[in-house]
């Protein structure tokens, strides 16, 4: 009977520890497994259990990826612009 017991305390105990990757997976999260791999590695801290608890419930907003795409676009043109503005110089010297 003791070793049901401890088992089944052992199987509670594990799934409290995963609960934020479960959760995240039940949400159908894109980055569940980023949140399944913090709370595995840093889960056994309290802050890095909440931390992941925290990510899997909060919800993704579309304006902030389109925020995060717009301005990635507009590093990778500053970008370019200024390897066209310097090689035009180049051209301009030699």
């Amino acid at each position: 009977m003791f070793g049901i017991l401890e088992a089944v305390s052992y199987l509670a105990a594990l799934l409290l520890y995963l609960t934020p990757a479960i959760v995240a997976d039940m949400r159908s999260r894109d980055d569940a497994f980023a949140i399944t791999i913090v709370n595995v590695l840093l889960g056994w801290t309290i802050v890095g259990w909440i931390a992941a608890f925290v990510w899997a419930r909060h919800p993704v907003s579309e304006r902030r990826l389109s925020r995060a795409a717009k301005s990635t676009r507009r590093a990778i043109a500053k970008m370019t612009i200024g390897a066209l503005v310097a090689r035009s110089r180049r051209r301009r010297v030699a």
